[in-house]
């Protein structure tokens, strides 16, 4: 096992930390926001580094920012194309936020849509469409499903994920941990699937996120850091068992919530 694993100690202070974080967040709904806003820049950056690790992080916060120049193909066309990648990254996050508020369901339209709001300035002609031919994922040991059966793969397995979810009125300790269990199916739904011909992670990472966001849950950050055992839990995982990616992804959330629990002391 490679990837990190908590142990009972540590389980027990993630669901201590998420609800005492939730507890604030309602006393405190400007700093929640704030919270909010900062996750998602955080998400941005750290999802793009993830799949290409050419451009440091600093400068994808320069470019998340617009803090640098105005013309980026005077440096190069690659940092032309990151710029356009992490606003769409931006625009993506943006758009499950507000699918969350009306508890949209898991849909294939859903799908297209956010691949279409990360690839609309970068990779307009193929953003919102799903790949054409087969597909193999270098040192991975998981082959994806033939082309033409994403589609119904994807619309079967959405449903009995949604079925899930609309049995859960909202978290609970009893609840906490079968949400957290049913974004670890729907992230790895995606990225084992490999629906896209690019943008199969960024957007596995987002959709997971948004069976967190429609309880009204923080984003999970998914550090670079972690990016070697994030992607052994992957591997491990199969279509009827992401325990493996579920381990992780509390790691991952307790390291989150870390995080932003001391902004809460400022008030």
């Amino acid at each position: 096992m490679a990837y990190q694993a908590l142990n009972h100690t540590d389980r027990q202070r993630l669901r201590d930390l998420y609800f005492q974080a939730d507890s604030l967040g309602l006393k405190h709904p400007h700093a929640r926001q704030e919270i909010m806003i900062a996750l998602r820049c955080l998400k941005a950056i750290h999802s793009n580094a993830i799949e290409d690790r050419s451009i440091d992080r600093v400068f994808l916060q320069v470019l998340l920012h617009d803090a640098g120049i105005a013309d980026r193909f005077r440096i190069s066309s690659r940092y032309e194309h990151a710029y356009r990648i992490i606003k769409g990254q931006q625009s993506m996050l943006d758009d499950i936020e507000q699918r969350a508020l009306v508890q949209e369901p898991l849909s294939i339209s859903l799908l297209l849509g956010l691949h279409r709001k990360l690839f609309g300035r970068a990779w307009p002609e193929g953003a919102g469409q799903f790949r054409r031919s087969d597909v193999s994922i270098s040192g991975v040991r998981h082959d994806p499903p033939s082309a033409s059966h994403v589609q119904g793969l994807l619309h079967q397995r959405f449903a009995g994920i949604n079925e899930e979810l609309d049995r859960i009125e909202a978290i609970t300790p009893d609840t906490f941990d079968r949400v957290l269990q049913l974004s670890a199916d729907t992230h790895y739904l995606v990225a084992a699937v490999h629906p896209f011909e690019d943008g199969n992670g960024r957007v596995a990472r987002a959709l997971g996120d948004y069976v967190f966001l429609r309880f009204g849950m923080y984003y999970d950050v998914i550090m670079t850091d972690y990016r070697s055992n994030y992607l052994d839990s992957l591997d491990e995982c199969n279509l009827t068992d992401s325990s493996p990616l579920f381990h992780f992804l509390e790691f991952s959330y307790l390291e989150t919530l870390e995080r932003i629990t001391p902004f809460y002391k400022l008030i």
